[in-house]
């Protein structure tokens, strides 16, 4: 039993230090409707799914007339080849899902610019969460 305890922990320990298969970042709003951020998408073998989300703070006996508002989506590889699009984000969701089952053309790190041209009104910030699913 002794002999068996130290592989019992480093087993754990070996375990414990594996990248997480989900990350997430939140940017606050600051007026400017620019948000920016990078991910890690280094498995070229692996798919990921990308998810928005943000809170809106809206009064409470208002009538919310807002159905949803675009958000301009930049995207950057490592290399420095550009992707745009346009999408919309549903305002009475607090998180959207963006992209399911992306596959990186090349591994590393990838930013992502989305500009909001007019931010709704009780807008907090906007965040993005980058799920990767096992490898093919």
């Amino acid at each position: 039993m002794r002999r068996f305890l130290p592989v019992l922990v480093l087993g754990w320990l070996f375990c414990s230090c594996a990248q997480p298969s989900s990350t997430e970042q939140f940017l606050r709003s600051d007026g400017s409707g620019e948000y920016n951020f990078e991910l890690e998408l280094a498995d070229t073998l692996a798919s990921y799914d990308l998810s928005f989300y943000s809170v809106i703070d809206r009064p409470l006996f208002k009538r919310d007339t807002l159905v949803s508002f675009p958000l301009q989506v930049v995207w950057r590889s490592p290399s420095g080849r550009y992707f745009s699009e346009t999408v919309y984000y549903p305002s009475d969701s607090l998180r959207v899902r963006y992209r399911s089952g992306v596959i990186p053309s090349e591994g590393g790190t990838w930013s992502i610019s989305v500009s909001i041209g007019h931010e709704p009104s009780g807008f907090r910030g906007l965040g993005v969460i980058c799920s990767q699913n096992k490898a093919i």
